[in-house]
């Protein structure tokens, strides 16, 4: 055997054994480590196997196609019809491929996926004839690609699409309980009643009717910036009964009604009964016409004498009964709209509506409730007569003012939303009340 011919065996026994290596490569199985956004579609794009051979070798879940980051996989090696092929055979299909390549007009919906598999050709076919980046995945409705085979008119583009949507069911089920999971939790307690929400009512004022707070009907309803007219309200463990004190504030009211008429009729009965003390002697000394001039006058100042002791009781009669009197005027001004700095009966404050009714009385006491407590002495609560002042807070430093009915009642103009109105004292104690001079 010559030189050349030991070349050329030596020469054809690598090339053997390089065609055997790499056919052997080809064929044998590798692994992967899935990382982070890694899907069974992506590897089979990239190591150009189909998803069933890579579900099938790992025992995969062909319908969730689910896989966990750091989890390794097998992956199958090529096709074996692809294995098989020699170079030559390579060449010849690439020149078919060519002779028969035909373009297709991207619809919505279209995939480089789909298209390889409705043309029966590979994503990295269509990449090569159409200039692609290995990576790129984008194509745009109207483009116009390259692709080879012919259309399998039994696929539909619509089930193929279906392996690659499903891995994505579960991020949007996650997605819809991480919603309803914010959503906020509504609290009904057992022990709960409604309210239908009324013009110029606010969420203080309900929550101060039924003796609950604002972060409780917050927690209760689900409200937005503003209260609507006719809206309903679930009010939890109310600690007071509107209605209850509706009817409490009537009777309250026409109690206190009454007693003023008492003491005003009690009041008429004592003038009318010290007149006729002072009008009797007179009218008994009518016939005695023999008297003498100077006796005469000397028994009327005598008589007259009595009427000047008298005179203080009176007084402290005509007091009281201003009392009751101031009372019943400030309560003629029941269902007065409160006005902030209101002064007049078109809309009071609380210390603008004293102001008005005592100066009615002709007793000027100031302005705000300050100035008030100075009107007079400061006494208990206990102590209070019908017509006093009621103050709310430390003296020097007081917030609200009232005028007292009587029994638990006091009439005041109470906050904003609100009108003049009679309040009960077991549920809005004032701290000290003041007897006006």
């Amino acid at each position: 055997m010559n030189h050349t011919a030991r070349k050329l065996l030596v020469g054809t026994v690598g090339a053997a054994g390089l065609f055997l290596a790499t056919t052997a490569t080809a064929n044998a199985d590798t692994t992967h480590k899935v990382a982070k956004n890694d899907t069974v579609w992506d590897l089979s794009q990239k190591y150009g196997v189909s998803i069933q051979a890579i579900e099938t070798l790992n025992n995969i879940d062909q319908n969730s196609h689910l896989i966990v980051t750091g989890q390794t996989l097998k992956v199958p090696a090529k096709d074996a019809q692809v294995a098989k092929n020699n170079a030559p055979a390579q060449v010849t299909d690439k020149k078919a491929d060519t002779a028969n390549t035909s373009e297709v007009t991207v619809k919505a919906g279209d995939t480089l996926w789909t298209l390889a598999q409705q043309y029966n050709t590979s994503v990295e076919k269509l990449r090569e004839l159409n200039g692609l980046a290995a990576d790129a995945y984008l194509i745009h409705p109207g483009n116009v690609l390259k692709v080879n085979g012919t259309v399998q008119a039994t696929q539909q583009p619509a089930q193929t699409e279906q392996p690659v949507q499903q891995p994505e069911q579960p991020v949007v089920q996650q997605e819809a309980t991480q919603e309803q999971a914010q959503e906020p939790q509504l609290v009904v307690s057992a022990n709960h009643t409604t309210h239908t929400v009324q013009a110029g009512e606010s969420l203080y004022s309900i929550a101060q009717a039924y003796g609950v707070t604002v972060d409780s009907l917050r927690a209760a309803n689900n409200l937005g910036a503003t209260l609507l007219v006719g809206q309903t309200l679930t009010i939890n463990d109310p600690a007071k009964d509107p209605a209850q004190e509706a009817a409490a504030q009537q009777a309250a009211q026409q109690q206190a009604a009454a007693q003023a008429q008492q003491e005003a009729a009690a009041q008429q009965a004592t003038q009318q009964q010290a007149a006729t003390q002072v009008q009797q002697p007179v009218q008994n000394q009518a016939p005695a016409q023999t008297q003498a001039p100077a006796q005469q006058t000397q028994q009327v100042q005598q008589q007259a004498q009595p009427a000047q002791v008298q005179q203080p009781q009176q007084q402290v009669v005509s007091t009281s009964a201003d009392g009751a009197a101031i009372a019943a005027y400030a309560q003629s001004f029941i269902g007065t709209p409160y006005v902030w700095g209101g002064s007049t009966p078109s809309g009071f404050d609380c210390s603008g509506l004293t102001q008005y009714v005592y100066a009615h009385f002709g007793k000027q006491i100031g302005r705000n409730t300050i100035a008030q407590e100075s009107a007079g002495a400061h006494i208990p609560v206990s102590q209070a007569q019908v017509g006093d002042l009621l103050f709310w807070g430390t003296p020097g430093s007081t917030y609200h003012v009232a005028i007292y009915l009587g029994g638990n009642s006091f009439v005041a103009a109470p906050e904003p939303g609100q009108s003049v109105k009679i309040g009960n004292m077991a549920y809005f104690m004032p701290s000290f009340a003041v007897h006006v001079n």
